[in-house]
């Protein structure tokens, strides 16, 4: 979206409600959506009438006639027609550039503009000289324009806005340029819209869990996901990965918790992930209440020590039926974590979620080569890595500042 302000660029503009259309326009080559090369009724500019409240500016020296070309259905040859409210000026010539989506206009020299389900609209108008302006479900209004000479502006999904200029470069995917009166130029981008990194504060993100989250030493080929966890984050996260094999959430708590808790300073975030052990027999099984109660009484402690707690959905079993991977042992925790977290105001990492979902997409036996030794709940450093990158990916989806930190 290009919003307010912008600048206009050479050959002028004709917007759909207060726009205006600036002398020595000329038709452009290529119709855009919707558009259509006519044979015959151009005419000179020179007889432009406004519609509903325009006005016709000065003649130029630079018009041109605008003949053999002939408007679709509904437009007028050689006269520029505005829509409601907009001027056209003197001398200016209908082109082949077709009409624009939703009412805007749109006129280049040479160039082309192109709105696939986007629109340009409130005095919103598009100039190219040689160049090409193409917004894909964008739309360009409130008096902004866009600029190119030779080169194109591609907005898809982003926005221009307070006035900033783009020319020769591409603004994609969910990219922001905003300046005041500034302009942007640039041949590739940004995605993402992130922030400053360098002015962000170092921070340690604390893990609590159990053996899929847990460090392996490098005698085996066994790891956990947080030993994989901090190669997502710039340098400026340190990983304190305290997970223990065969802890559920009520041993964990009564044991390990009390040195991860010690070590939170104020700005650091804690990630938690149970319902393995909790919900087995070997080491547990531990009630959905208390489960519930002791995720209840760890987000309380991190909060009291002005750091973010992150309830964590625990990494899938590896339990198929049919060719689909079932979920039925461990939901019942995955709901407690989810429901801990709605109830504190908590965003939670849904890593249990994504897991299945990951999981299915790739079928059972590509899915079994990321365990350790076919095992149904631990991993190899593959395993580890994926679940890892499942669980970062998780935090810019639910839009956790945390995300601000990777790379």
């Amino acid at each position: 979206m290009i919003e307010t302000g912008g600048t206009s660029g050479s050959a002028g503009h004709m917007g759909s409600t207060g726009g205006q259309q600036a002398s020595g326009g000329q038709a452009g080559t290529t119709p855009a959506a919707g558009g259509q090369t006519g044979t015959t009724g151009g005419q000179a500019g020179t007889t432009a009438q406004p519609a509903s409240g325009g006005h016709t500016g000065p003649t130029t020296s630079s018009s041109q006639a605008g003949t053999t070309t002939q408007p679709t259905s509904g437009a007028q040859a050689g006269t520029a027609q505005p829509a409601s409210g907009g001027q056209t000026g003197a001398a200016g010539q209908s082109g082949t550039a077709g009409i624009a989506d939703v009412g805007g206009s749109v006129v280049g020299s040479g160039g082309s503009t192109t709105a696939t389900g986007g629109r340009i609209s409130s005095g919103g108008a598009t100039s190219a000289s040689g160049g090409s302006t193409t917004a894909t479900g964008g739309r360009i209004s409130s008096g902004g324009t866009t600029s190119a000479s030779g080169g194109s502006t591609t907005a898809t999904g982003g926005r221009i806005s307070s006035g900033g200029t783009t020319s020769t470069g591409g603004l994609s995917s969910g990219g922001t340029t905003s300046s005041s009166g500034g302009s942007s130029s640039t041949s590739s981008g940004s995605t993402g819209g992130k922030p400053d990194q360098g002015s962000l504060p170092a921070i340690t993100v604390h893990l609590a869990g159990d053996s899929t989250m847990a460090n392996y030493a490098a005698t085996t080929t066994q790891e956990g996901w947080g030993q994989e966890f901090g190669q997502f984050f710039i340098s400026k996260v340190t990983i304190d990965n305290q997970a223990q094999g065969g802890a559920n959430v009520q041993s964990f708590y009564s044991g390990k918790w009390k040195t991860l808790i010690a070590n939170v300073q104020a700005g650091d975030y804690v990630l938690a992930a149970f319902g393995i052990n909790d919900s087995g027999t070997t080491h547990g099984p531990v009630t959905v209440p208390d489960f519930t109660a002791e995720f209840d009484t760890m987000a309380d402690e991190v909060a009291a020590k002005k750091a973010t707690f992150i309830p964590t959905t625990s990494s899938p079993l590896q339990v198929w039926v049919g060719g689909k991977e079932t979920n039925d042992r461990l939901q019942p925790y995955c709901d407690a974590t989810i429901a801990v977290g709605k109830a504190k105001n908590l965003l939670v990492d849904d890593l249990n979620a994504r897991g299945v979902e990951y999981y299915n997409s790739i079928g059972q036996t590509a899915a079994a080569a990321l365990t350790f030794n076919g095992d149904k709940a631990h991993f190899d450093k593959a395993g580890a890595t994926e679940m890892a990158q499942l669980a970062a990916q998780e935090l810019t989806r639910i839009g956790s500042p945390l995300a601000a930190y990777l790379k």
